[in-house]
């Protein structure tokens, strides 16, 4: 066989390059795993001329954006050869043996794709006969997307029984830990480190440490929900800060863009990267100044903006303002539930026509990014059925969440209940950071009354105030829940 490695190296962050654990860089390391890969005769590094200089490996600087120019790119790299061993320059830990275990499988059984399945991120490459490239071109059109990680896999499922599939299955299954052992982000580089730390030799030795170590998986928060405004148009039946309003729908108050902008960068120097949610506990269609708060998030590189909104109560223009002044499209999620005028009604109140009037003007604007969502309960059950088939004729992005009794304070509408089996600690303590317009923190989105405030996140450093949510964390490690957690089935539910 002749074979040829392609290390996807065209967006690699500073992390890639950074050393860790009295080491080399995460990009050494995976040049070194290239160059001991079986029947390999070539190894080709995509990115900038100045990431390798070892005579072996051949450097392609081609402009490569979208998914289209990177099978283009690929397909004229490997012209000759049998088989691409492909993977990413960020990811320190790929094994050698899983590899050649999957290379046996890949020529034993004549498959034209092989991947490993089970393992965290980052463990092992994907094997690709170059023979089925042709149809991958097909399959993936003119796409002119940005080219993506899990590039290869979401092409071939698209006509998936088209292919001869191999599989190497992992011992133990770590894909709930949602893990990505990848230098490609600060959280992310943290855990490689403190990977690294535990003197990890293979995969078999690094699944253990993920699994024995927990609080090892708690680097930085990832997504922080963020209340601008207080108040809604409507009385949601299933949204417990609706209680706190006396029976009056409307704006109370919102955060200052001054404020809101010192938050931000303080999270950005903290962070780095992160899911900027405008939405918790207030419509942001209320704030006076929304087009300016989401241009300003737009425009910090790492960030994305999610709005969640009824769909009611936005100006005449704001969305096309928006799409003008944003450098990257937000996500829109509107919270719909029902089908029926009447069944809305009961659920949200009044406005019915208007949230999908905004609904359609939403995806005219921002195609890809709008997600329409229902929160199934017994008085929408019968109704969900046609809700998907519905708008499964418009969009993919469909949203069915569950419903949450916020810790008893709500009455039980749940249909059916959709636990684990065995609990596990706290997705929300884990990644997450809420911020009311205050400043306060809140442990989290279920902590309404404030029972529980972890700190002021404007006269705070967000390092302090993180970490004393980790003390909470811990506590779910050791399956020892504070009186609210123990009455919350939210723990499973993941925001991006």
């Amino acid at each position: 066989m002749k074979n040829i490695a392609i290390i996807n190296g065209l967006n690699l962050t500073v992390y890639a390059e950074k050393p860790f654990a009295g080491g080399i860089n995460s990009l050494e390391r995976v040049l070194n795993y290239a160059e001991n890969l079986p029947e390999t005769k070539d190894i080709v590094l995509l990115g900038r001329e100045t990431l390798s200089s070892r005579p072996n490996i051949r450097v392609v600087s081609d402009k490569i954006t979208t998914g289209g120019e990177l099978l283009s790119a690929i397909i004229k790299i490997s012209e000759g050869y049998d088989n691409i061993f492909y993977f990413y320059g960020d990811c320190p830990f790929l094994d050698s043996g899983i590899t050649r275990k999957m290379y046996k499988d890949h020529t034993k059984y004549f498959a034209e794709y092989t991947f490993a399945d089970g393992y965290p991120y980052g463990i092992t490459p994907e094997i690709i006969k170059t023979d089925i490239l042709p149809n991958l071109v097909k399959l993936l059109g003119e796409n002119k997307e940005e080219a993506w990680k899990s590039f290869f896999f979401d092409i071939i499922k698209k006509d998936i029984n088209a292919f001869d599939i191999e599989t190497v299955i992992a011992p133990q299954d770590l894909r709930l830990l949602r893990v990505s052992l990848s230098a490609d982000t600060k959280r992310n580089f943290m855990l490689v480190q403190r990977v690294a730390e535990k003197r990890a030799s293979d995969a078999d030795a690094i699944s253990k440490i993920l699994q024995e170590n927990g609080d090892l998986l708690r680097t930085l928060p990832a997504y922080i929900a963020i209340q601008i405004v207080e108040g809604c148009p409507q009385l949601c039946s299933y949204c417990p800060y609706s209680l706190n309003l006396d029976g009056a729908a409307g704006k109370r108050g919102e955060m200052s863009i001054e404020t809101l902008s010192a938050i931000i960068h303080k999270v950005k120097d903290f962070s780095d990267d992160a899911v900027i949610d405008l939405s918790l506990w207030g419509e942001p269609a209320f704030h006076s100044g929304i087009d300016e708060v989401i241009s300003l998030i737009s425009k910090i590189p790492g960030f994305r903006v999610v709005i969640e909104t009824s769909g009611i109560g936005w100006k005449e223009g704001i969305f096309e303002k928006i799409k003008l002044e944003t450098e990257k499209s937000p996500t829109w999620i509107v919270s719909l539930d029902a089908v029926e005028e009447s069944t809305y009604q009961i659920i949200r109140g009044s406005g019915f026509k208007e949230a999908l009037k905004n609904t359609e003007k939403l995806f005219e604007l921002f195609k890809g990014n709008v997600y329409v969502q229902a929160v199934r309960m017994k008085e929408n059950e019968e109704e969900l059925e046609k809700f998907y088939r519905n708008w499964k004729k418009i969009t993919d992005n469909i949203i069915i969440q569950k419903y949450d009794n916020f810790c008893g304070v709500l009455p039980d509408r749940k249909v059916t209940d959709l636990s684990p089996l065995k609990r596990f600690p706290c997705w929300h303590l884990k990644r997450d950071l809420y911020v009311r317009t205050d400043g306060s923190v809140p442990l989290c989105r279920e902590d309404i009354s404030g029972k529980h405030i972890l700190g002021n996140i404007i006269n705070e450093p967000v390092k302090d105030i993180w970490e004393r949510g980790g003390e909470y964390y811990r506590q779910h490690l050791s399956a020892n829940y504070p009186e609210m957690c123990l009455k919350c089935d939210e723990y499973y539910t993941y925001n991006f």
